[in-house]
């Protein structure tokens, strides 16, 4: 067995129930060495998990102004920090798709007592999709079985937000739009799934596609914060 990530043999000692059933056995696994360089969000801000010595960080504060009536909550998994930014190199812009596996274990925890839910993740544009060749977020939704629903279409090709500052991020125009009837997601609950979440612009614009069509409740998550 390798290491998913730097490719290193691994060692592992088998648990009991491992050895019992093959099936519990993590096929995708990362080395100690790589996994410490991802950082657990644990704390920070009430809403998003930024650290902040503040209940609500000055980003949340920003959202509530703008949409007074959204009751938003996001859950991450990770801080962005280096090493997730080198994870997301590999994964995403230099394409080695067996990274899809990375946080099964994690994923898996946080959608087990989902099921009711609509899982609906961020979209790529067509240019972005056929350049990539696959969605980054469908891609570890996929890894682990869950099924989604892509009701969003992103109408044009943008620069990536990781080439933007701050500003700019904030300012960028409405990128999305809804691909189904909107009376389909009244009263539903829909969890939206994106990446990384930096200041949120992307989370809320397509939040806001939904909301005037009611779901019953709106959540948000990523893989990193």
């Amino acid at each position: 067995m390798k290491c998913i990530w730097c490719k290193q043999s691994l060692t592992k000692n088998l648990t009991f129930m491992e050895i019992l059933n093959p099936f519990f056995v993590q096929e995708h696994r990362l080395c100690a060495k790589c996994q410490q360089k991802f950082e657990p969000l644990i704390g920070g801000c009430q809403l998003c998990g930024k650290p902040t010595v503040q209940p609500i960080c000055s980003d949340c504060q920003y959202w509530q102004r703008k949409y007074p009536t959204y009751a938003f909550k996001h859950t991450a998994l990770y801080h962005y920090n280096e090493g997730f930014h080198e994870w997301m190199e590999q994964y995403k812009y230099l394409g080695d798709y067996q990274l899809r596996y990375t946080f099964s274990y994690e994923l898996k925890r946080y959608f087990k007592d989902k099921k009711d839910c609509w899982i609906v993740p961020i979209p790529l544009s067509k240019e972005k999709r056929e350049k990539r060749g696959f969605n980054q977020v469908e891609g570890f939704l996929e890894a682990i079985g869950i099924k989604y629903q892509p009701i969003l279409s992103k109408k044009n090709d943008t620069l990536p937000q990781a080439k933007k500052g701050r500003y700019e991020r904030l300012k960028m125009k409405q990128p999305f739009s809804l691909n189904i009837d909107g009376g389909l997601i009244a009263n539903q609950d829909i969890i939206l799934v994106d990446d990384v979440y930096t200041t949120g612009r992307t989370l809320f614009y397509a939040a806001e596609c939904l909301l005037p069509y009611h779901p019953k409740k709106i959540m948000t998550f990523s893989l990193a914060r």
